[in-house]
């Protein structure tokens, strides 16, 4: 309408005598605003203005995908929606292109953004290398089976760079948490400030002692040895830690709100991606620098890391993926090709030194050992945990032949194994040799007859035979026991006896059986 009245007004002042040059002084617009307007007659002004109005957004295309968003999350921020499109493969957009279209669309809807302000005052910069903050968080998420669960977080920022670190948890934090996590940001961050903030919290503080700070005394020894400053303040006080409540604000409503909860794995791992991707990778809107690009020459002012954070780390639990590699550090640590199973194998991390073990849960089999990366998001793979691509298909076959005492049956097998999985025999034939040096020669020949006989033509289904089969044919002998117990042993009986075949389910049902599940 207001393209219409501006129309109207550049006619009415041509008509009374005025050039192009006067009524764009007159009306403050552009000539060639006044040239486009008088080049076009009425009809045409009329069908311009129509297609301005029905010109399509660059975000239209996601529009359903945005408003869902903005209606379960009402507190949502355009920033918070432009990363989500961006995780989520959507598109990158400018923030200001998302603001604007995130602004468009509550006002359209009519969704109303409650949020809280508080305000602050402004402080001097610090210097490089000199301090860092500390906070805790907590937020509700939803889960994948539509329950609710509490997490904690730990949050860490660098006050000069505003360089980033969070770690999460499903239990309050308690004094060792601390320091694991600051071990774990000292590893991040490649070295440490001299000085560290904190809140008076019981778990860093036992007394306040009228100014002369008594700390728990696990801390203490930390504090010690990683010889850094600790300074206490107050709650909520934008004064002393301003920065790290900003970071626990925005984490809480850029990367946990709205997000759906699947395992404190996956839950972390995303974290780290997001402090890459948004959180030290988008510019500071107080700085105007980006804290990636800060932090490399704010790293140049940090102390060392001393002996105190490389102490032993136990029962740190992982489960290997399915590239078999676990996650340490926000970087991936190989394991042995072939170490991933299916049901999700987990493994215990220890941390001595700067050295990372890998350890079976189950069986204590010690699987890897890493020196352990400053780095981040990269991939420690050792040579000896690749797959052997030298070695042909065929020469591979042969091995897993001869990995048994029937040769014949065992090409046999073989053989339909790489009918059915042309594409996968390769892994197919690892796992195998795999179990080779785990199990006896009889108990594999014990599960291909299992296997042949009951069609089971697949790896993973060979593994969880000879897994199964010694429970498995205990409990048939316990059928066939008692319903000997049960029968007068006369001689019609014995040879009825002879005849009898118990009830014979499948493999899977005592699988989940003695994994728990049923």
């Amino acid at each position: 309408m207001r393209k219409l009245a501006l129309y109207s007004k550049i006619i009415d002042l041509k008509q009374q005598g005025f050039s192009r040059r006067q009524i764009a002084f007159q009306l403050g617009i552009s000539r060639n605003t006044v040239k486009t307007y008088l080049d076009r007659d009425e009809t045409e002004m009329s069908e311009w203005l129509a297609s301005t109005r029905n010109r399509k957004k660059v975000l239209d295309d996601h529009q359903t995908t945005v408003l869902k968003w903005l209606k379960s999350n009402p507190d949502m921020s355009a920033a918070q929606v432009c990363d989500w499109l961006e995780e989520r493969n959507y598109g990158h957009y400018a923030e200001s292109t998302v603001r604007r279209y995130v602004s468009d669309l509550r006002v359209k809807y009519k969704i109303d953004k409650h949020s809280k302000r508080r305000q602050y005052e402004a402080v001097p910069e610090l210097p490089m290398g000199l301090q860092g903050q500390v906070d805790f968080g907590q937020t509700w998420q939803t889960t994948t089976s539509g329950s609710r669960i509490k997490l904690y977080f730990y949050a860490f920022v660098l006050a000069h760079s505003r360089y980033k670190y969070v770690e999460w948890q499903l239990t309050p934090f308690v004094t060792d948490d601390l320091i694991r996590c600051l071990q774990h940001t000292f590893t991040f961050l490649g070295g440490k400030p001299k000085q560290i903030v904190y809140d008076q919290d019981r778990i860093i503080v036992v007394s306040e002692n009228n100014g002369d700070i008594i700390f728990t005394q696990a801390f203490q020894a930390f504090r010690q040895t990683e010889h850094f400053e600790a300074i206490e303040c107050r709650g909520f006080d934008p004064e002393t830690k301003g920065k790290i409540e900003n970071v626990v604000k925005f984490v809480k409503t850029s990367f946990a709100r709205g997000r759906v909860f699947r395992d404190l794995e996956t839950w972390n791992n995303e974290s780290m991606e997001w402090l890459k991707r948004r959180g030290n990778g988008k510019q500071h809107n107080g700085t105007k620098q980006v804290p990636t690009v800060a932090f490399q020459e704010e790293q140049k002012h940090l102390q060392s890391i001393t002996s105190h954070q490389q102490t032993t780390l136990d029962l740190l639990e992982r489960t290997i993926r399915k590239d078999n590699t676990i996650m340490y550090g926000s970087n991936r640590y190989s394991v042995p090709f072939g170490s991933y199973d299916v049901h999700g194998r987990k493994v215990i991390l220890k941390l001595k030194l700067s050295q990372l073990k890998i350890l079976d849960k189950k069986t204590g089999e010690v699987l890897a050992e890493h020196e352990v990366s400053a780095a981040k998001g990269k991939l420690i793979q050792s040579s000896l945990h690749r797959r052997d691509r030298n070695a042909g298909i065929p020469k591979l076959m042969k091995q897993v032949i001869n990995s048994f005492s029937d040769v014949s049956v065992a090409e046999t097998f073989v053989q339909q194994l790489h009918e059915k999985y042309p594409r996968y025999i390769r892994d197919q034939l690892h796992v195998l040799l795999r179990l080779r040096n785990e199990y006896s020669k009889i108990e594999m020949d014990h599960a291909l007859a299992f296997n042949l006989k009951n069609n089971l033509i697949s790896a993973t289904d060979f593994k969880a035979s000879i897994e199964m089969l010694p429970a498995y044919e205990a409990h048939l002998n316990r059928l066939q026991a008692e319903t000997v117990e049960k029968m007068p042993m006369s001689k019609d009986t014995q040879a009825k006896l002879e005849t009898i075949r118990p009830e014979v389910r499948s493999l899977d049902i005592y699988t989940k059986i003695l994994r728990g599940e049923g």
